[in-house]
């Protein structure tokens, strides 16, 4: 009785701090749907989000942290090999088709820049985002090359897409998320002492990412509309629970890592469908519809979801 009074106060608990998030995100949806502000604000703050606050806040972070020592390959190997292989699953294995690469794409790419440092921030502290910045710098690099070289191979691909691969893998690599994580790793490394009102101004703007991320989440939302339940239903799930799942097994019976660096790989994984994923499939020439419906009801969904793993992971 004691035990379940424990577990019932902690879930209250975890939704405490997730309420807030959602609340957020729900009042983008809102003020996109309403005409109290002028149009085309949330394309604005999603692109002041994704160039200039989240990168701040990466950049502060990893100025200020450096590479923990705590940080090796099992941390990488744990949260993309099951990532791998779920892409794998749905590009090669199981349902292959023409539909393959934006299947695979939509089931394994997470939503990090919008969801996933929100929630670590609010539920775990800044100081999970050590073990979170590898994930972030690299993910984007290794979904879209796992993307393209799928879409290359399918049934009728078009000649150039060796050339979109090398397009992808240099956006990534120019992405503002990216570069700032690895100018903030190369200021640590370098010792340089940044001025103090610096230290600052990336404070103050990594203060206001969070808040324009989650408004900017909320406001992409009410531009999409549900398409192919069953096959969204099944990427959903995929992302939300599968993954997460495998994650959990390889990072706490695999390689034993610690538990906090568990939880934020649980956490990433764990986070709906990125929203890059349907400008990437979109980008391609590709229909995009399932996977902008993935991005609908996977971030729907992780309203439930999300506090069930942290839950679990506590």
């Amino acid at each position: 009785m004691r035990l379940s009074q424990k577990n019932e106060r902690g879930f209250s608990l975890l939704l405490a701090l997730l309420l807030p998030l959602f609340l957020i995100a729900g009042l983008g949806w809102a003020l996109a749907r309403s005409s109290w502000l002028a149009r085309g604000w949330p394309n604005g703050v999603s692109e002041l989000t994704v160039k200039l606050l989240v990168p701040a806040l990466l950049l502060n972070g990893a100025y200020t942290n450096g590479i923990s020592a705590s940080i090796s390959w099992q941390l990488l190997c744990a949260f993309y090999l099951p990532l791998v292989a779920v892409f794998l699953l749905y590009a090669h294995g199981w349902r292959r088709g023409a539909g393959a690469a934006p299947r695979a794409l939509a089931a394994t790419y997470s939503n990090n820049a919008f969801v996933g440092i929100p929630v670590l921030v609010q539920t775990v502290g800044n100081d999970s985002l050590r073990y979170a910045f590898p994930i972030i710098a690299f993910h984007s690099l290794v979904g879209f090359s796992l993307y393209y070289l799928c879409a290359r191979g399918d049934a009728g691909a078009h000649r150039g897409r060796g050339g979109k691969l090398g397009a992808s893998l240099l956006a990534a690599l120019k992405n503002p998320i990216v570069a700032s994580l690895f100018i903030g790793f190369a200021l640590n490394l370098g010792g340089v002492d940044l001025p103090a009102p610096v230290r600052q101004l990336l404070a103050m703007l990594a203060g206001a990412a969070l808040p324009c991320a989650l408004l900017a989440l909320g406001a992409s939302l009410a531009t999409l509309a549900p398409q192919r339940g069953g096959e969204t239903v099944l990427v959903a799930a995929t992302k939300l629970l599968l993954l997460p799942l495998l994650v959990w097994l390889l990072a706490r019976h695999g390689f034993g890592l610690a538990p906090e660096a568990v939880k934020v790989l649980v956490l990433l994984s764990a986070c709906p469908v990125g929203i890059n994923a349907a400008l990437v499939v979109k980008a391609d020439g590709k229909d995009a519809g399932m996977v902008g419906s993935a991005i609908l009801l996977s971030s729907i969904l992780c309203m439930a979801t999300i506090p069930l793993w942290l839950w679990f992971l506590h």
